[in-house]
């Protein structure tokens, strides 16, 4: 079967709202529609507005989102019969003959086991080898990081690795289900405070990280595996490289300032706003850094905005268990 979008654990996604989302915006969808997903994640809100037709400016600070993003939603080049014969070839790789490599020596018997680490590397230095397009390289390195998040000896992200051995799973890469938007994607990855300087939209939507935990440490290994540049130095046993470049500001004290400049900067017709209501959770890391109080003053300086909540059970690969949690989202209509 082949991959779809959603098909990745990721903390935070919205795959399961979507619906909601694009019911609560469709009252301001006149026209043709250009919508802005500023922290896109996996691209699955993205995906669906494209599939409405709408125009859809997408991004995200992460490679291995972007990466994704150029797979799914790129308008390069693309030969399907040449792809799917390098995933059998790849598919068909005895892991056991493989020698040691980049990416076995530093996650194999932790996050993967060794037969699976090296096949991973091995493939992953092979993309670089093949002579290929950029979006089939990104569609090969997408297949990649799917399979190697599926299999991983964790949670569901790699802030650590699980206490027992990983067991060998098998590296088996599926094709992509690449389908025709009745829209197009412009696909960014910059910091979205940068990027909203750029760009002009209808609708911006806005799901930024509220918390202290950074996305780069849930998803570093396969940030690693995209990036590619086999860096040598990591921090403590969960082998995390050097990335303070990509923390993000918004899960850190200073997250109501630079919201306040994002919404102060956004030149867009209505402005919509994900926003979490985590605040009681055991780990204090799980608690948000804007208030409900601040993010409404801020919109609220842009014109009148109302509220909708969504119920939805919460993706946590944690211990914190958020009753009933409901996803709100913050609209506001510039200018009103």
């Amino acid at each position: 079967m082949d991959l779809l979008i959603g098909n990745r654990r990721y903390t935070g996604s919205k795959r399961i709202i979507l619906e909601d989302i694009y019911k609560a915006i469709v009252p301001y969808c006149k026209g043709k529609i250009v919508f802005a997903d500023l922290f896109a994640g996996t691209g699955v809100v993205s995906s669906f507005m494209l599939e409405k037709g709408m125009d859809v400016i997408v991004n995200d600070t992460l490679k291995s989102n972007f990466i994704a993003y150029q797979a799914w939603f790129g308008q390069g080049k693309i030969d399907i019969e040449k792809i799917n014969r390098i995933i059998k070839e790849f598919n068909s790789l005895d892991g056991k003959k493989i020698k040691d490599n980049y990416f076995s020596n530093v996650y194999g018997d932790k996050y993967f086991s060794i037969i699976d680490a090296k096949k991973i590397g091995y493939i992953r230095d092979k993309v670089e080898e093949i002579s290929l397009t950029e979006r089939e390289k990104s569609v090969l390195i997408t297949s990649l990081m799917y399979t190697t998040d599926k299999i991983a000896n964790t949670v569901g992200h790699f802030e650590h690795f699980l206490s027992k051995k990983p067991e060998e799973k098998g590296i088996f890469l599926r094709p992509l289900k690449l389908e025709k938007f009745a829209g197009r994607a412009i696909i960014y990855n910059i910091d979205a405070n940068e990027l909203v300087r750029k760009i002009d939209c209808d609708i911006a939507y806005i799901d930024p990280p509220y918390n202290a935990r950074q996305y780069i440490n849930f998803y570093h290994v396969l940030e690693n595996l995209v990036l590619w540049k086999k860096p040598t130095e990591f921090e403590g046993v969960s082998m995390k490289f050097k990335r303070d470049h990509l923390k993000s500001d918004y899960s850190r004290s200073k997250a109501p300032i630079v919201f306040k400049d994002l919404i102060d900067n956004l030149k867009a017709e209505v402005i919509v706003v994900s926003y979490n209501n985590t605040y009681f959770a055991r780990s204090s890391a799980s608690n948000n850094k804007i208030s409900e109080n601040e993010l409404v003053q801020i919109l609220s300086s842009k014109g009148k905005v109302i509220t909708k909540e969504i119920k939805h059970k919460f993706f946590n690969s944690g211990k914190t268990n958020f009753k009933n949690h409901k996803e709100i989202l913050y609209i506001c209509k510039v200018g009103n």
